[in-house]
């Protein structure tokens, strides 16, 4: 029995505050003009769909400008800045912490997603036009139960591995500002690409955007952001996959043109990128010890995707796999040819699942690799890139979530829960497969965040094994001596509890439910 004294004291803090009505003197480099005035209403005309590319961030992609934010990888990429795979074939694997708590069901959304993926042609063969503008369906039953689908939610993270950033969120982004005579200078830049012309355009699947600065301080510092809006307020948007925008409910069909068109512009073999050679790749032939590593290549025009069986003890393949390709890339003018090898021992793709004991402060989502080993060509001129994507990439799938709310106001036996699952649906009449179904995953994660007028003043975790048919109970009391039961928690359940106190102190316990 476990049992703990939450003390409900007020800590010091920092209040944030919004500035509605900051002035600003923006420059936007795309218009070439400079404005005074409180909303920013930046029309720009151009194509109806757009991608965005993915690398590590610049100097200039600070919190403070709207980037490095608690789910990022990296930031949005200029043209010929783009970071890729360099080789055909990516292999992937399961650990058995996913294995555990999705089985196989898990494992075939997981490979429904990757199979989109290994559908598409070679992009030099691939025309967008035929992709439609809107993929993103709902499933009303899973929005009811708050359910978030394995296979969409992977397909959107897929796509970032490739190298494609959300489009709509980066169709303009802050590159630096600072204040003159009490107003802010703010410089702002598009990273949203057309993907027959490449210019710079604010739209995305046939969607328009503007947006609107935020200035916003938190002690001494101040943070200033560029939000998109709706051009037309009476347009149901359309965002791409690569977007990551589907809530519970709802679930992608497939790819969307601006996905395909930013796959086509990354990987087309016209796109030539100063690269080496990823580790584990040598030559084969009679020219084997002879082969070229670092060298202006072109797009491998298609990248499929295998899975092999992973060790998780050994941590590598029970058998190690090798892919022969042919490498393409200029000399002198010419483009040349060589047959090289990779031998891999280890995933370039893990999919595992995440222990939640950091506590999650939004629904669920993949924890992935950062960008931080992504190379870059560039970086002896301080340039951003272009570079490569080199693995390992571990994606991490947190556990399903109970949100639960509980206060000293209320009755003692008194709890709002909101339950958040992964799951998996689609467009038929079949109810939807709601994890957890493996046999592991058996363990409870209890994050308690105690709150006073709004204001968080502790945190405390705490990691319960339990069997997988076990539950505990979390029982309440002001005198150690009368116990009432507040939470009711099952085997491979993460549960993220808010307590808002009203007292001074108060009791819990966890025990076995009889």
């Amino acid at each position: 029995m476990l049992i703990f004294r939450a003390i409900c004291s007020y800590p010091c803090f920092t209040a944030r505050k919004i500035i509605p009505k900051a002035r600003v003197l923006v420059r936007t480099t795309q218009m070439k003009t400079i404005l005074r005035m409180t909303l920013i209403l930046s029309l720009f005309t151009g194509s109806a769909c757009a991608f965005s590319l993915l690398g590590p961030y610049a100097t200039w992609m600070q919190s403070t400008n709207g980037f490095r934010q608690p789910d990022d990888i990296g930031g949005p990429m200029n043209l010929g800045e783009e970071y890729r795979w360099n080789v055909p074939v990516l292999t992937y694997a399961f650990d058995q912490s996913f294995l555990d708590y999705f089985g196989p069901k898990g494992v075939a959304a997981v490979e429904q997603a990757i199979q989109i993926l290994n559908d598409l042609p070679p992009v030099s063969q691939l025309d967008p036009a035929n992709y439609p503008a809107e993929v993103t369906q709902v499933n009303y039953q899973a929005q009811a139960l708050n359910l978030t689908d394995v296979r969409s939610k992977t397909l959107a993270v897929l796509l970032e591995q490739l190298g494609l950033a959300q489009p709509t969120r980066h169709s303009f982004d802050v590159y630096s500002f600072y204040f003159m005579n009490g107003n802010a200078v703010v410089q702002t830049v598009g990273r949203n690409f057309d993907p027959l012309t490449f210019g710079f355009t604010n739209w995305v699947n046939d969607t328009g955007y503007n947006y609107v600065l935020n200035t916003v301080t938190n002690g001494p510092a101040i943070s200033v952001t560029a939000e998109e809006f709706l051009l037309d307020p009476l347009t149901t948007p359309m965002t791409a996959v690569a977007d990551d925008a589907a809530g519970m409910g709802d679930y992608y069909t497939g790819l969307t043109r601006d996905d395909v068109g930013g796959l086509r512009y990354l990987l087309h073999t016209n796109n030539l990128n100063l690269e080496i050679l990823l580790p584990g790749v040598q030559g084969i032939g009679p020219n084997a010890s002879a082969y070229a590593n670092q060298a202006l290549r072109r797009g491998v025009d298609k990248i499929t995707l295998v899975r092999r069986d992973y060790d998780g003890f050994l941590g590598q393949f029970f058998t190690p796999y090798t892919n022969q390709f042919t490498d393409h890339y200029i000399s002198n003018s010419t483009v040349m040819a060589q047959q090289l090898e990779r031998v891999v021992s280890e995933p370039d793709i893990l999919f595992s699942m995440g222990d939640g004991t950091s506590g999650n402060t939004s629904p669920i989502q993949i924890t992935r690799s950062g960008t931080s080993n992504w190379w870059n060509s560039a970086t002896l001129m301080g340039a951003a890139g272009p570079g490569l994507i080199r693995p390992p990439i571990k994606l991490m799938l947190s556990p399903s979530v109970t949100y639960a709310t509980t206060s000293d106001l209320w009755p003692d036996s008194t709890a709002d829960y909101v339950e958040q699952h992964w799951a998996s649906y689609d467009g038929s009449t079949n109810s939807p497969v709601i994890y957890p179904v493996g046999n592991g995953g058996s363990d409870v994660i209890l994050n308690l965040k105690l709150v006073r007028d709004n204001v968080v003043i502790g945190r405390i975790s705490w990691q319960i094994p339990l069997a997988s048919q076990e539950s505990v109970v979390v029982e309440t009391s002001g005198n150690l001596v009368d116990w009432v039961p507040y939470l009711v928690l099952s085997a491979g359940k993460q549960v993220e509890w808010t307590h808002h106190c009203a007292i001074r102190q108060r009791y819990f316990r966890i025990v076995p439910q009889d």
